[in-house]
């Protein structure tokens, strides 16, 4: 009784189980895609017209398949080939991929995951919640590191935003752990703006900038940056760039943060939060690419993975 006067009346679920079941299930038919053989001939023909050299072997079907054993189930490239070799055997299909070319196909396939974005028409103005997190750059422990002096290698910092209502994640960026994820807020929003419709943005304090309030008001994207407890409304002035971030830190102090959070529904930022532990979770905690070229390749592969895996 008295967790429940802390909390307050329990939520209902609005969550469709028999479609969330659906969904799971479908992640299964991705590891095992025999609908492959069906589109191997038409998919072959389109990818080598007009190429230069040596023609495709293998559709980008079947890679993107090898692509996800590898990423999901953190796998060597050398067993993605033996699962390929079994598909090939199995399907009655022509060839047997080898280990190094599976991993050039993932690596192109991988940049242009990485350049492009999928461009939705027409919609409901959606709100993008912006946060940033790290991947270890090799799969060892600080204890080991301690243990046996080992230099410490750093991380990659991963800057993503995604759809606060379903949690696909809608644009991303890769950097070393020197660029601080604010300063990535102004091009991935630029980016994003092309490609959808954006009603609202909300972010943690790490975002709370002129710049960025100010690029928000440009665009008449309602802001919902998290203002920093000791913000000063500043002087009066004609400073569009000072005044976007005074009149909304006016707000904060006036209203308090508990109805700041409400109006401009803070709250749902959670959900970035949700997105990052199942990325996590889905691929691990670090990449297995060398070379900040590569890597980005890797996280642009993992995250149209991720976004597939979910039915987005």
């Amino acid at each position: 009784m008295a967790q429940r006067q802390r909390w307050g009346k329990r939520k209902k679920q609005k969550r469709d189980w028999a479609e969330y079941d659906k969904q799971i299930v479908h992640r299964g038919e991705l590891l095992i895609p025999l609908k492959i053989s069906q589109i191997w001939e038409t998919d072959l023909k389109s990818q080598n017209k007009g190429k230069v050299g040596a023609p495709f072997d293998y559709p980008d079907a079947f890679i993107e398949c090898l692509g996800l054993w590898k990423c999901h189930c953190q796998l060597p490239l050398r067993e993605c080939q033996g699962i390929g070799n079994c598909f090939c055997e199995a399907l009655s299909l022509p060839g047997t991929p080898h280990y190094s070319s599976i991993c050039r196909r993932l690596r192109r396939l991988g940049e242009g995951y990485y350049m492009k974005r999928k461009k939705v028409q027409g919609g409901k103005p959606i709100y993008a919640v912006f946060d940033g997190t790290g991947l270890k750059t090799y799969n060892r422990g600080e204890w080991m590191r301690y243990k046996h002096k080992g230099k410490r290698k750093g991380f990659v910092r991963i800057t993503w935003a995604v759809n606060a209502k379903t949690g696909e994640i809608l644009e991303f960026r890769a950097t070393t752990e020197k660029t601080g994820e604010n300063k990535k807020f102004k091009p991935m929003l630029r980016s994003l703006a092309k490609n959808r419709k954006i009603g609202r943005v909300g972010a943690d304090g790490a975002f709370d900038t002129f710049d960025n309030h100010e690029e928000l008001q440009k665009r008449k994207i309602k802001s919902s940056l998290k203002i920093k407890t000791n913000a000063s409304t500043g002087p009066p002035g004609k400073n569009d760039k000072v005044m976007a971030r005074h009149r909304e830190a006016e707000k904060f102090q006036r209203w308090g943060y508990k109805k700041w959070a409400k109006n401009r529904h803070y709250g749902k930022r959670w959900m970035v939060e949700t997105s990052t532990s199942g990325f996590k979770g889905a691929f691990g905690e670090y990449v297995y690419s060398r070379g900040m070229q590569h890597i980005k390749a890797e996280v642009g592969l993992k995250v149209h993975y991720f976004n597939q895996l979910h039915g987005f």
